[in-house]
């Protein structure tokens, strides 16, 4: 049974006229072009190699550079609760969305704790910084990657 009060195939959108239901259902966790598909051209115009993408670890980073030990996710504002001014409050479902944004940061942080238990080095960007303070992250995952 769906916690989510009302019915999501007759609930209508602002974006196309789509119903929320299948608004929703475009929503990709893998290949989204606002994070990872833009962090992978940065990662290749800057020229930092040995990354893999969707490493099987625990968590499944969005990149992770096995043999330095190193695992970059790269998370969405919304998604993950950042409280950056891009970041929109949802108007409908106000306690609900806020309730699955709290269970994903408590996620984020226990898979942070298994990965450092496990040896790996986390970095966590952004997808404001990926427009923003590229060059900031891009300089950090270079150090990191030079002193492992």
């Amino acid at each position: 049974m769906s916690r989510w009060p009302g019915n999501s195939q007759l609930e209508q959108t602002t974006f196309g006229g789509l119903n929320r239901g299948n608004l929703m259902s475009r929503i990709r966790s893998k290949g989204n072009f606002t994070t990872e598909r833009r962090m992978a051209t940065l990662l290749r115009s800057t020229g930092l190699s040995g990354w893999r993408r969707h490493f099987p670890i625990d968590g499944h980073p969005d990149f992770a550079w096995p043999h330095d030990k190193v695992a970059l996710f790269v998370d969405g504002c919304f998604w993950h609760g950042h409280n950056c001014n891009r970041n929109l409050s949802p108007k409908t479902n106000a306690d609900v969305w806020a309730e699955k944004i709290k269970h994903t940061r408590a996620r984020d942080l226990r898979t942070r704790r298994r990965l450092h238990s496990q040896g790996w080095h986390v970095l966590r960007v952004w997808e404001c910084q990926i427009t923003s303070q590229r060059h900031n992250f891009l300089a950090k995952i270079s150090n990191l990657l030079a002193h492992v």
